[in-house]
């Protein structure tokens, strides 16, 4: 359909595609989907790998490091709703990208260069 599924804090203006941390002895596929199943009660069918970013940044006066591994899902539901009270889910088109404030920078950045190549990417991180 052409849309990113994007999360955001409640009481934060920015915006991170879905997911979550990966439990012990679990394959990185598997794991997103549980986690989209937990977050938004969806069905996701994994298509393909699209990428990963590596970042870094400081939350709470802690500095966190971090790989967001990318996938392409398929997802039936459009109009999950969150099952988080503190996450609230919603779509954008992928033309929409690079006017949002959608986070880490590099993934955002990544992603609107894409475009409808195929072909996995890698953006380490410099800092």
């Amino acid at each position: 359909m052409g849309r990113h599924a994007l999360v955001r804090q409640r009481d934060s203006p920015w915006s991170f595609l879905p997911g979550g941390h990966v439990e012990p002895g679990e394959r990185v596929e598997a794991g997103l989907v549980r986690e989209l199943d937990e977050e938004l009660g969806v069905n996701a069918t994994i298509e393909h790998f699209v990428g990963a970013v590596e970042n870094g940044y400081i939350e709470d006066g802690t500095a966190r490091h971090e790989i967001n591994l990318i996938f392409e899902v398929t997802i039936t539901d459009t109009d999950a709703i969150s099952r988080e009270d503190h996450l609230e889910f919603h779509w954008l088109p992928f033309d929409q990208l690079a006017q949002a404030d959608v986070r880490p920078y590099a993934l955002k950045d990544a992603l609107a260069t894409t475009g409808d190549n195929l072909t996995p990417f890698w953006r380490g991180w410099n800092g």
